[in-house]
């Protein structure tokens, strides 16, 4: 790693286990090193409380963490950990137009792992808030919400938006909890995490076909999303071929690849992405 980077112009400084790396062009001592470069192999794991650890260091400093990926040809890839400023524009446009405010509650059928919404119009509203999958033409059109969307709505703002119904009576918000933890066992951290991002202005929806828990996007009009977003417990360890191949991923679609962890004081996100050096 050191040989690679003052190939590239860079002035190094060796630490004890990490490399301290000044602006192309810029000799120890004319100016503040910019970056912390952390070293690993690529058979090495690492903690994301080891990550979280590592960047709050960085950021304490008041420099940037990066890390330097060894694989087993000796190539070096560089990836940028950041702590990323996640804001929408959800909050502004609802003020603008039409909202959940004005949205009564609507009665839901739970299908398995699907809500229904029948009622045309709260459908058709909810869907506008972006919310769900509209399906049908005509007078027949359903709303198909997710357990995680449903919940939420449950809950939106300390008011019921959607009344859950089932062959064998109504559901209460803990009744409905527990099914759907019942169905995924990672639900809570999930829930957690989308309702701390709906609460940032953020639209999500799933970002199964990327890999990941959710797609974000920014505002209500924007065509492709701007981040993926993958929800982990705090005891998780990244392996370098996995962190890898999320990241390509996320970058090959032009997304921001987002890690997001649930503790006890809130949720604490971390970007990862490539770097160009």
């Amino acid at each position: 790693v050191y040989r690679d980077l003052k190939e590239r112009g860079y002035a190094v400084r060796a630490g004890r286990t990490d490399f301290w790396l000044y602006p192309r062009g810029v000799r120890q001592g004319e100016k503040p090193a910019r970056y912390v470069v952390h070293i690993l192999r690529e058979k090495d794991l690492i903690a994301i409380a080891d990550l979280d650890r590592l960047l709050s260091s960085a950021r304490n400093m008041r420099k940037e963490l990066i890390l330097a990926i060894v694989d087993e040809e000796s190539d070096v890839t560089y990836y940028e950990i950041r702590a990323p400023k996640l804001e929408g524009t959800l909050k502004e446009e609802r003020e603008e137009g039409e909202g959940e405010a004005e949205l009564t509650c609507t009665t839901a059928s739970l299908a398995d792992d699907r809500v229904l919404i029948y009622d045309e119009s709260s459908a058709e509203r909810l869907y506008r808030d972006f919310y769900g999958k509209l399906s049908g033409e005509g007078g027949n059109k359903r709303l198909i919400l997710s357990l995680i969307e449903t919940a939420y709505l449950m809950r939106e703002n300390n008011r019921m938006v959607v009344h859950v119904h089932t062959p064998s009576g109504d559901m209460n918000y803990e009744q409905f909890l527990d099914y759907a933890i019942e169905k995924e066992h990672d639900f809570k951290d999930k829930l957690l995490v989308y309702t701390d991002l709906r609460s940032k202005g953020l639209l999500l929806k799933t970002g199964f076909k990327f890999g990941s828990h959710f797609r974000v996007y920014t505002a209500l009009q924007q065509k492709h999303s701007s981040y993926l977003v993958h929800v982990v417990h705090p005891e998780y360890i990244f392996a370098m071929n996995e962190l890898a191949r999320a990241v390509r991923l996320a970058q090959g679609v032009k997304k921001r690849m987002i890690f997001a962890c649930v503790h006890e004081d809130g949720v604490k996100y971390i970007d990862i992405g490539r770097r160009r050096l």
